[in-house]
């Protein structure tokens, strides 16, 4: 009976923080100036189509512009063996995110607490983004510009307004998710 209760316990704290992450980064998006990115972690089941269909070559360097929490950079990690670097503005994803790091064991991802226009994206060999429309034309021209000819763009969820992609990936009822892009 106890230990009935404690697992509904920990399943109703579980619930309320991923609840109480999606409220704050909706309400942090509706009320910041700059309007850079909404924090919302990338889905499960984005996540599960990315490993059934990516093939990234293990030691190579991903970026994740604003990466929120790390989910997705401790995906490529865990799955592709990839060396990840993350950028993120916001306090809350970035602490929380480091904090999960720490606590997973993932000693060898990055997390900036900085704007990825300063960085330098010539170095990576892929580059992750899961951000709105209208934050994926912003950065558009300036990503395209400044990334190595080699370079993969993996875009969750969205495309962008002038480049076409080279593959689009499709979930189980057929709708493009996942976008990849060359220079």
């Amino acid at each position: 009976m106890v230990f009935k209760q404690i697992i509904l316990w920990i399943l109703l704290i579980s619930v309320v923080f991923f609840s109480f992450r999606v409220v704050y980064g909706l309400l942090v998006f509706m009320f910041k100036k700059d309007k850079t990115a909404m924090y919302v972690p990338s889905f499960n089941r984005h996540i599960r189509l990315m490993k059934a269909h990516l093939k990234l070559t293990r030691w190579k360097k991903l970026v994740d512009l604003w990466c929120g929490d790390g989910k997705a950079m401790r995906f490529f990690t865990e799955q592709f063996g990839v060396q990840c670097d993350g950028y993120e503005l916001q306090r809350f994803p970035y602490h929380y995110g480091k904090l999960c790091n720490r606590l997973l064991w993932y000693p060898q991802l990055k997390l900036y607490k900085k704007n990825f226009l300063q960085a330098d994206i010539m170095r990576y060999d892929y580059i992750y983004v899961y951000l709105l429309p209208n934050q994926m034309a912003q950065i558009e021209s300036r990503i395209f510009k400044n990334m190595n000819p080699h370079t993969i763009i993996i875009s969750n969820s969205f495309k962008f307004v002038i480049h076409k992609p080279y593959e689009v990936i499709k979930n189980i009822k057929w709708k493009p998710s996942i976008f990849l892009y060359k220079k």
